[in-house]
């Protein structure tokens, strides 16, 4: 049953009659369709915003507030190392390589510290295998130091700690 809208009187034509009609040429009828009409919008009289600082609100205040953590990288993981001897080293954090230290120079990494840190001389010509030096890392290192000390007149030692 097909419902046809015209001048506000409907019909209501089967599907059977409306092609029966049509084959005959008796009547054609055809859907007006028609916007509804829109209602004006109302303009409502606003007042005008006022502009408040922080300090009408009560948004301010003298305590310090708690801070939400964020992995966003912070402080805690910069980790500075300085080479106090006149020796490169290889610098390496859990076994990846993170760079070559110059003799006196300072770096700054930025790193999870979590693990071990190791170094060891650095030797252009040779790969000569030697030992490391050895460090447990956790959020409490900070600043690392490689020295020289001498355990005798004639035995001297590379070490790493913790400043």
């Amino acid at each position: 049953m097909l419902t046809f809208i015209s001048d506000n009187v409907q019909l209501y034509i089967s599907s059977n009659e409306r092609s029966n009609q049509l084959h005959k040429g008796l009547v054609v009828t055809m859907a007006v369709i028609t916007a509804p009409e829109i209602e004006s919008v109302k303009e409502f009289d606003t007042p005008p915003t006022e502009t408040e600082t922080l300090r009408e609100r009560g948004g301010w205040s003298l305590r310090p507030q708690p801070r939400i953590g964020l992995d966003l990288g912070s402080d805690d993981e910069l980790l500075i190392i300085e080479n106090v001897t006149n020796v490169r080293w290889m610098i390496y954090h859990n076994y990846h390589r993170l760079g070559i230290i110059d003799v006196d120079e300072v770096l700054v990494f930025h790193i999870h510290k979590h693990g071990s840190l190791s170094v060891r001389p650095y030797n252009d010509i040779s790969g000569d295998a030697v030992e490391y030096l050895s460090l447990p890392l956790n959020y409490s290192v900070n600043y690392v130091h490689i020295y020289r000390r001498y355990m005798g007149k004639d035995v001297e030692v590379y070490d790493m700690r913790v400043a």
